[in-house]
């Protein structure tokens, strides 16, 4: 998971070195610096207060602005935080059992997602004779904070990457960061660190049980264990009272976690000893019980799939909705149906390797065959052009009109379609525009002049949706295009096609030729 938020200076001061991070836990989680522009500063390992601060307030550890502008400090976007949350069974793994091997498959995920970050997404705003234009720096300044615990002191391993609002032009002037398009795509950016995570577990011997969008969590962690650790403060100091209110033997090690989850704020200091110590008392005090870890070795019988299979899978899907995609569609559908069988460099390399993909512009791409059936759907198109009837002559439409209480944009779609000698007309509106009230007269125009309307949509609750508000006998498209022609001569009918933007190309390029 990756959540975002934008830091100002002194938010990001006060939460990122009093309260957690020069601490006790930062021994057992290091900090560091990463990114091509921490390199460019001569910034490396261990991330320093005086660094940290220096780079908050917009100028280098040795005070050189990392602004092309004069800013207000206090108005100024210091930072902005990319938080890397391991799913809940991952941080029991490694904080509750104890396992490093999961906690460097965390930090090697996490790095690998910041890379993807920094290489497409890390842009500035240039002036140009052409106005303020974005330009790809391909390099961020990022400090890096593991923490092992949530504020309700349970294990939640997360690394909180704090993206400093700066980054270099090739000529050396540094820049805002912009980070619009980075927090466009972090669904994208923590696909590739569950991705990436869930490979690294399965070289160690775990296994995933891949959940919804590109999750996922460990095999052998039952739901009742997560939920131990999912729970707020306030419930986990009840259910230790409770345990007192029974007469159990006391227990120093809930005593000692119940002392520092009571406190109102996370402790400046966690004595990660005492945690697990408490945290396995907890397991234990809900008669719940501990996978065993793993063997060292990597599983041996792992199936895996080969990039370009998944690539196949990913083209064919994209291909039959849209003519043209992006590159971020074709991964994202790889993660969200086969998270974990692939590292995303080889995706990568699948991509920009397969012999059916034509690249449009930079990260869109094309395919060959759904060009000819986009070109295909448009020559139908284009055939239907002045081959109809109209509905109903002009005079007819407006004394229809006249009473009706339609706006003026309703009134023109109404008009043009009941009027047109074009075979198909496309509506589009956003919700709440008042479709439905148009169509409704349009339906009653054509109806008063013979033709039957039928309604059709992508799904079964669509076409139920529009046969109700339209009182018409509907379908969806699919249980259209199966069945068969009727025999007789075609009789003259009005077909209403709702979400046609839903449709599949092939499936609305059919629907033409059935029409």
């Amino acid at each position: 998971m990756l959540s975002t938020s934008n830091l100002s200076a002194a938010q990001a001061e006060t939460y990122y070195t009093k309260e957690d991070y020069y601490s006790s836990e930062a021994e057992a989680h290091p900090t560091k610096w990463v990114g091509k522009g921490a390199t460019a500063l001569g910034l490396s390992g261990t991330v320093s207060q005086h660094e940290f601060s220096s780079l908050l307030s917009g100028q280098a550890p040795d005070g050189q602005s990392l602004s092309g502008k004069v800013v207000n400090p206090e108005k100024r976007r210091a930072a902005t935080d990319f938080t890397f949350s391991a799913p809940k069974s991952v941080s029991i793994a490694a904080l509750v059992q104890g396992d490093e091997r999961v906690l460097a498959a965390h930090r090697l995920a996490v790095d690998k997602a910041l890379s993807v970050l920094e290489e497409r997404y890390a842009q500035t705003r240039v002036s140009t004779e052409a106005g303020r234009q974005k330009v790809n720096t391909e390099n961020i300044t990022a400090a890096v904070f593991t923490h092992s615990t949530s504020r309700e002191a349970e294990p939640q391993l997360h690394s909180h990457c704090v993206v400093m609002n700066a980054t270099q032009l090739p000529d050396g002037r540094w820049f805002s960061f912009s980070n619009e398009s980075a927090i466009a795509n972090k669904k994208l950016l923590g696909q590739i660190y569950q991705n990436e995570l869930a490979i690294a577990l399965q070289q160690q011997g775990y296994q995933i049980e891949p959940k919804a969008h590109g999750k996922f969590e460990l095999q052998s962690y039952s739901p009742e264990l997560l939920q131990t650790f999912s729970t707020r403060r306030q419930q986990i100091l009840k259910l230790i009272e409770e345990w007192e209110a029974t007469g159990s033997e006391n227990n120093l090690a809930l005593r000692e976690m119940a002392t520092l989850v009571s406190r109102k704020r996370k402790p400046k200091e966690l004595d990660e000893g005492i945690l697990q110590r408490g945290w396995q008392a907890l397991i234990q005090l809900k008669g719940l019980a501990l996978p065993d870890l793993p063997k060292a070795e990597p599983q041996s019988d792992r199936q895996s799939v080969s990039a370009s299979t998944l690539i196949d899978s990913a083209i064919q899907h994209c291909s039959e909705r849209e003519s043209v995609f992006r590159q971020t569609k074709l991964e994202r559908f790889v993660f969200e149906h086969q998270l974990g069988q692939t590292k995303f460099d080889e995706i990568e390399g699948a991509i920009a390797a397969h012999p059916e993909l034509i690249r449009v512009e930079e990260g869109k791409f094309t395919m060959q065959a759904a060009l000819n059936l986009e070109l295909n759907t448009l020559r139908l198109m284009q055939q239907g052009q002045g081959s109809v009837s109209e509905i109903a002559n002009a005079a007819i439409v407006k004394n229809y009109l006249t009473p009706t209480c339609l706006n003026p944009e309703q009134r023109q779609a109404v008009e043009i379609s009941a009027t047109t000698t074009d075979q198909i007309m496309a509506w589009q509106g956003v919700a709440g525009a008042g479709k439905t009230y148009a169509l409704n007269a349009l339906k009653e125009i054509a109806q008063a002049q013979g033709l039957t309307v039928r309604g059709f949509a992508p799904s079964a609750e669509a076409a139920h949706g529009l046969g109700e508000s339209l009182s018409i006998e509907t379908e969806t498209v699919a249980g259209l295009l199966v069945s068969q022609p009727l025999d007789e001569p075609p009789q003259p009918t009005l077909w209403i096609v709702d979400e046609a933007g839903l449709l599949s190309m092939k499936d609305a390029y059919t629907l033409l030729i059935r029409c």
